[in-house]
């Protein structure tokens, strides 16, 4: 094979590997313009390690076998109140997991929390009462 030939294989290699990785896992924001800046702070701080599918996220599992230690809940499938969001965003969540604490503070949390408040899973797991963090000053 000619310098040239390979040359171009190798180029268009990458060139087809790069639109691949691009476009990998973009599912895009899909909130009405008036909730676009929490939606986009979720993405921006939190969708590394949560999933939110209205903020385009999709940092945790489904899969308990594959899940790694930095998966944080699936607010797809878990209800969180604007309290236990604040308390976790404050607090680096509820465990001693990986979450740093005050990964966004002030107005930016309470926009967050509020977001999280009204897009994430709505029903009880399993019929069960929602049980409300204390609210956080």
């Amino acid at each position: 094979m000619t310098r040239f030939r390979r040359a171009l294989l190798i180029a268009t290699f990458f060139a087809a590997s790069a639109g691949g990785v691009s476009a990998c896992g973009e599912e895009g924001v899909s909130v009405p313009d008036n909730e676009r800046a929490a939606a986009n702070i979720f993405t921006e701080r939190c969708s590394g390690c949560h999933t939110l599918s209205v903020a385009g996220t999709q940092g945790s599992t489904t899969n308990i076998r594959t899940r790694e230690y930095k998966d944080g809940p699936n607010f797809d499938q878990r209800h969180v109140s604007k309290n236990c969001a604040l308390y976790a965003i404050r607090n680096g969540g509820f465990s001693s997991g990986p979450m740093p604490q005050n990964i966004i503070v002030g107005e930016e949390a309470e926009k967050v929390a509020e977001f999280l408040a009204k897009y994430s899973k709505s029903e009880p797991v399993g019929g069960e009462a929602l049980k409300d963090c204390p609210a956080t000053e």
